[in-house]
């Protein structure tokens, strides 16, 4: 395993932004100013991200069917506009709205990314997060818009008792997963396992040789 997870996920992100053409910045100030002037909560991170990715919806963004919106108008037309139902506290952010599953926030304490959902009373919680950070969020967009440009896919089916034995003797190396399933993804011995919940496959993904070189420079 990598010695830092984190720096292992930005490091993976900064390589794999390389097949990216279409990312356009925000000016910083524009951001800060605008949130700042409705009282919106400013996670250096989030501010960071949409300075970033904010200027255009990449295509990383929509590929794959994710249809996650980040663009810094769509974000900002969104507060202008009267604020969903779902809309949190301060305690977060607006970070994207989604095509098929409305909106995500960002937790100003965490940096945990939430999708709302109703409850049996029509309340809207934030049990779970769907993504841990910002940094695990650009990593799923990013690996599986562009996997195939640097990896060699294995697929293996594995038994119920096969993949039990999976969850355990991996564990350790998880490097993005998900606390309400078993989906996740995992980093062993230069290559990136993952599995989707419900399903008793296991895909391996190689990464080719000039990856890793520049993973490890």
């Amino acid at each position: 395993m990598h010695p830092n997870k984190s720096l292992l996920l930005k490091k993976m992100n900064e390589l794999i932004l390389a097949y990216a053409d279409d990312v356009v910045p925000v000016d910083r100030n524009i951001i800060v100013n605008f949130f700042k002037e409705r009282n919106i909560p400013c996670r250096k991170d989030y501010i960071d991200f949409l300075a970033r990715f904010g200027g255009n919806y990449s295509y990383f963004f929509r590929s794959e069917g994710s249809g996650y919106d980040c663009t810094f108008q769509e974000i900002s037309e969104i507060y202008l506009e009267e604020p969903p139902e779902e809309m949190p506290s301060n305690d977060y952010a607006l970070i994207s709205n989604h095509t098929f599953a409305d909106f995500y926030f960002i937790e100003y304490s965490t940096g945990h990314i939430c999708q709302p959902y109703s409850d049996n009373e029509g309340n809207w919680t934030y049990e779970y997060y769907s993504y841990k950070d910002i940094d695990s969020f650009l990593w799923c967009q990013l690996y599986y818009t562009y996997y195939k440009n640097f990896t060699t896919e294995i697929i293996h089916h594995l038994t119920d008792a096969e993949l039990n034995k999976f969850f355990i003797d991996y564990h350790d190396y998880l490097l993005v997963g998900f606390p309400d399933c078993t989906a996740g993804n995992y980093f062993k011995d230069n290559r990136i396992y993952g599995h989707s919940s419900n399903t008793n496959i296991i895909r391996e993904y190689i990464l080719s040789d000039e990856f890793l070189r520049k993973l490890y420079k």
